[in-house]
């Protein structure tokens, strides 16, 4: 019979049990917990405050940890009645571990960005720690604990390595998505800005620190928003306001009940002179990100 062999109920128990295991770790993550602190701050903020309050991010944590513990609590016993050999925990974390069911993944070089910015965040937590506790000494058995420096060198290491891949991975992209990284980059620290600022009271130096930063990134955001739209023109894409998150302005004044039909059909690049030189502007972008990559390559080979 043609298509996908039937699990039985024993791989069905270790696939979900596996599944929640990675679902438990998630919520754990520094990513996650920006996320719901980011939930949180938008709903306390809100004027009609329409909906539930988001759920406490140790109750969600719990749920989580509860929800695995009764999945692998349910293998288990199938395991029993089946008369199986049992198996490891760690052979059932690891079977679904690369093939999470649920939402679909970021693409690949925003998933390394993410990863870069994690281990960003470890290496300021290594440099905000004090020297003693970086004992050059080891008593005892395992590896000898590593200095304050090699373990900054370490983690800046895996960012450069990253940051390589993410230069060969953008080398085939389209001119709309290199400008879309970009885009994306800058709203992602704008979002983390603001979620800093709403920790401080309004009338505070670190609030107002935090506002003129903010307004300097909107400048930074402006122009490259506009080349995206442009590039989305070019290459006869529509434009997807919920990504990136900020929504774009249409650049013409629009009265109220939207544009018909017909205007909507009209709107074109004004200046052909603009395309020509956005185009230009793509090419010379792409010709030394790949000029980038290939000497990266060559000093990497020669060491």
């Amino acid at each position: 019979m043609a298509g996908r062999k039937k699990l039985s109920e024993l791989d069905k128990a270790k696939s979900k049990a596996s599944r929640l295991y990675w679902k438990h770790q998630d919520t754990l993550t520094t990513e996650f917990s920006e996320e719901h602190v980011a939930k949180e701050l938008q709903f306390s903020t809100s004027e009609k405050q329409m909906g539930r309050p988001p759920l406490k991010l140790s109750l969600i944590q719990n749920r989580a940890l509860k929800d695995y513990s009764e999945s692998l609590a349910d293998y288990r016993e199938i395991e029993q009645n089946e008369g199986v050999e049992a198996v490891s925990d760690n052979e059932i974390i690891d079977y679904k571990k690369s093939d999470r069911a649920g939402r679909k993944a970021k693409d690949e070089i925003l998933h390394i960005k993410k990863y870069i910015r994690r281990t960003q965040r470890q290496i300021n937590d290594i440099k905000a720690q004090d020297n003693s506790d970086f004992a050059l000494e080891h008593e005892g058995p395992g590896r000898p604990g590593k200095s304050k420096l090699d373990k900054i060198a370490l983690y800046q290491q895996r960012i450069d390595d990253a940051e390589l891949e993410i230069e060969k991975l953008m080398i085939d992209k389209a001119a709309h998505e290199i400008v879309y990284y970009e885009l994306f980059e800058l709203k992602n620290d704008r979002r983390t800005l603001v979620v800093e600022q709403k920790k401080h009271n309004e009338d505070s130096n670190e609030f107002i620190g935090f506002a003129k930063d903010i307004g300097l990134l909107d400048e930074r955001i402006k122009p490259i928003q506009a080349e995206y739209d442009k590039a989305l023109e070019l290459a006869g894409l529509k434009h997807v306001r919920s990504a990136p998150s900020a929504r774009a302005r249409p650049a013409t004044e629009v009265e109220a009940g939207g544009w018909s039909a017909s205007e909507q059909s009209s709107v074109k690049v004004n200046e052909s002179s603009e395309v020509d030189k956005l185009k230009a502007e793509m090419q010379e972008m792409k010709k030394m990100m790949m000029e980038q990559a290939e000497l990266i390559k060559a000093l990497t080979n020669k060491d």
